[in-house]
């Protein structure tokens, strides 16, 4: 005994010096650049604000037929819970993925062993490393990333309990997330207590996230997911990002299929390859953040027991995965200076422009948050993000519906997006759509503002 204990000495000190390291840089990070909120976290701002004074969780408040156009129940709750205390939610978010963000590094840190041999230690400090910098990243949008991963360590923390109260904000957290409950509930021996159990735990998640609907919405599929989901795309490119992840996390997969934990294994594979075939759009590929909350499967590896077995082509496997969670700092640093540029972008035009909107405005936005949550105006979400109607109009290209309920909304200035200053060029198919289908060349040019990457906002009027 007394031989192990320098041992045991020696691997709390790696733990405690790597905890207060990491915390310090993730701390410091944050107050050192913080302001990075991306447009979309505007729009569950403005869910939550609307939530908490009106009662109406909905991206305005014209009563016909509202959708969910934001991801998470759950942290839309959040935020106005804090709003109700008087903190607005771009104050708010910031403290709480902070918080959430330390208790999550702690429990990362202890679950490492650092009595192993050399490859284990550089894989735990490599991917403290990469955890601390997408964490940080993850904690400066604006959404709910930060507190998905908590919510899924939790659950899987208790996976095998029959009392796993976690499993009930699955689908409030992320409505993709029931997939979890499915193989939580398989699980068990089928038709058991146990079985029947489980079944009514996940089934009070899924009942509230549909109660809700049924209260607010009058569309009851969430937006995103028809907006963002498509067939999928095998091109090559999109493969080898797929390949690139399954690298990462190939130590986690090996180990739980090794351990023969496959009710686990299954919804991390299931997501991993959803999130990269059938997930497309600008804000879900910022910081990776879709698969950042699969990391919570990290704080279950153990680099040591992974080792017992096969120990060359494991240790090959470690630096491997190593080595491509450093190839994505470059990707997680593009994606921080696109945030950045296009925030500068938003200052320059929609900042603008909301200077201009009164409260009897009616406006339509392709951009959906920073109008919807700043200006006095009442703002329609003209791609369809946050209304349900546009959306459909626009997947089906049906121009007459499209029109007629533009008109019917009284909508008086519309925003788009061209590629060229003076005369208009569509930034996308949607806003050429949009373009053509309300006969814009034909309506006055209130304003042209500078947008980011060489884009410009065209301000019509159409009323």
């Amino acid at each position: 005994m007394a031989d192990l204990q320098p041992l045991y000495n020696k691997d709390i000190l790696w733990k405690k010096a790597l905890i207060l390291f990491l915390s310090v840089t993730f701390i410091s990070l944050l107050i050192i650049k913080h302001d990075l909120i991306i447009d979309d976290a505007f729009i569950t701002f403005k869910y939550s604000i609307n939530f908490e004074e009106h009662f109406k969780p909905w991206y305005n408040l014209d009563p016909e037929y509202q959708g969910n156009g934001q991801t998470s129940l759950l942290w839309m709750w959040v935020l106005a819970f804090f709003a109700f205390l008087h903190i607005k939610p771009e104050d708010s978010f910031i403290v709480i993925n902070a918080l959430m963000g330390l208790f999550l590094l702690h429990k990362l840190i202890n679950n490492f062993s650092f009595k192993g041999n050399i490859f284990s230690k550089i894989f735990n400090i490599s991917f403290g490393v990469f955890f601390t910098i997408w964490l940080y990243l993850n904690s400066t949008h604006g959404l709910e990333s930060v507190l998905t991963i908590l919510v899924l360590y939790q659950f899987l923390l208790n996976f095998d309990s029959n009392k796993n109260y976690y499993t009930i904000l699955l689908p409030l957290v992320r409505p993709e997330f029931a997939l979890f409950q499915i193989f939580y509930v398989l699980n068990p021996k089928l038709f058991s207590k146990d079985f029947f159990k489980r079944i009514a735990i996940s089934a009070i998640g899924v009942i509230v996230f549909s109660g809700f609907y049924l209260a607010f919405f009058d569309f009851y599929i969430p937006l995103p997911f028809l907006l963002k989901s498509h067939f999928s795309n095998y091109s090559f490119t999109i493969t080898k990002v797929f390949i690139g992840y399954l690298i990462v996390f190939s130590p986690v997969i090996l180990q739980l299929f090794e351990e023969k934990k496959h009710l686990i294994l299954l919804p991390l594979l299931i997501l991993l390859y959803y999130y990269t075939f059938h997930v497309s759009s600008y804000s879900s590929s910022i910081y990776i953040r879709y698969l950042f909350p699969l990391t919570a499967y990290f704080f279950f590896f153990n680099s040591n027991a992974f080792q017992q077995k096969w120990i060359f082509i494991k240790k090959v496997i470690l630096i491997l995965s190593v080595l491509r969670m450093f190839d994505l700092f470059s990707n997680l640093y593009e994606s921080m200076k696109g945030v950045e540029i296009v925030k500068n972008g938003f200052k320059t035009s929609y900042k603008e422009w909301a200077k201009h909107l009164t409260k009897s405005d009616k406006v339509s936005i392709m951009d959906a948050g920073y109008i919807a949550y700043y200006a006095p105006s009442t703002t329609y979400d003209g791609y369809g993000l946050n209304d349900a109607k546009f959306l459909l109009t626009i997947k089906n290209r049906d121009s007459i519906s499209y029109k007629k309920y533009f008109e019917k909304k009284n909508i008086n200035q519309i925003a788009l997006a061209s590629t060229n200053p003076k005369k208009f060029i569509a930034r996308s198919p949607t806003e050429q759509f949009i373009y053509k289908t309300l006969a814009l060349e034909k309506r006055e040019i209130l304003y042209i503002y500078p947008m980011d990457l060489g884009f410009h906002l065209f301000v019509y009027k159409t009323k």
